[in-house]
This record gives C-alpha cells, sequence and structure tokens, in this order.
C-alpha cells in the first residue's frame, strides 16, 4: 500500500507526487514526531483500507517485529505501508521481509534501516481502529476473514 499524503503536526500536507516526501517523512520520525498519512489502495485489506488515515510513530529498528504494519523505504524508492513478515539476520546486516496483507508474493528484503516508523492507529471514516498485531497461519487468515466479513474483534 504506497503513502499518499503526510502531514506532520507543524507541516503542510505533502502529496505522494512530491519527490521528497520520504525525506520528509524520515526527518519528521528521526526527529521523534508522529505522521500522518493517508493510504491509497487494496493491497492491506482488511487492515487498511484506501482513504484511511493512518498515524506513523517513529521504531527504532531493534524494535521492528514481525506482524508489525511499518512505512519503510522500497529499494526503488517509493513509500510503502507493509506488514512484516519476518526480520532476517543476514551476512550484510539485519533485512526486512514485508508482505501486503492482500498479496501472495513477499516484497523485495529491504536493510532494516529503510524501516522509518510503525503504524499505530487508523481512522477510517471517523472512528479510530485499534492496530492490532497480525496473527499468522490458518488463526490469522479466519480472523483476517472475519474481520473483512465484519466479526471481527
Amino acid at each position: 500500500m504506497r503513502a499518499q499524503s503526510i502531514k506532520t503536526e507543524r507541516g503542510p500536507v505533502i502529496r505522494l507526487e512530491t519527490p521528497d516526501l520520504l525525506k520528509k517523512a524520515r526527518y519528521e520520525l528521526s526527529r521523534q514526531h508522529s505522521i500522518l498519512l493517508r493510504v491509497s489502495g487494496t493491497a492491506m485489506l482488511p487492515a487498511l483500507a484506501d482513504g484511511d488515515l493512518v498515524t506513523v510513530e517513529p521504531v527504532q529498528t531493534q524494535q521492528v517485529r514481525e506482524g508489525d504494519i511499518v512505512l519503510y523505504q522500497s529499494l526503488r524508492d517509493t513509500a510503502l505501508i507493509h506488514r512484516v513478515v519476518r526480520v532476517e539476520h543476514r551476512s550484510a546486516g539485519r533485512f526486512v521481509i514485508a508482505q501486503a496483507d492482500a498479496s501472495q508474493s513477499l516484497d523485495t528484503p529491504v536493510p532494516i534501516h529503510h524501516v522509518m516508523g510503525r503504524v499505530t492507529g487508523i481512522d477510517r471514516d471517523g472512528e479510530h481502529i485499534e492496530v492490532l498485531q497480525q496473527e499468522n497461519g490458518v488463526a490469522g487468515i479466519v480472523r483476517r476473514f472475519l474481520d473483512w466479513l465484519g466479526f471481527g474483534r
């Protein structure tokens, strides 16, 4: 799911078309400011829907965990909001493997320092939705399906 815009506590709304979106997001998060992003697309359904406003808070790389929904910089220099599937330790360092909830394919692994922040809140049509860590396996699939149907938590 691509980030569509960014709004900081003191700054203007920045659109996805803005070439320095990643730079501004990294700057605000490195200063320990949370940011608001409006997401677009359906890749993260049912957790995130098109038009949701998400709160992204700074996260230390050692605190990134499987199941977190994170904002990160892809190897193509785009901002993505996807779920961490696993963190791998390789000879070149720690890497994050992420995946969109509605996708069957994994994203290209990125160095952990590409993770800029973790999604901590979702506002959908004026309603606040708690961000919970994703369950894996069959239980996770069933839970996500029930959430999508409206029978969730």
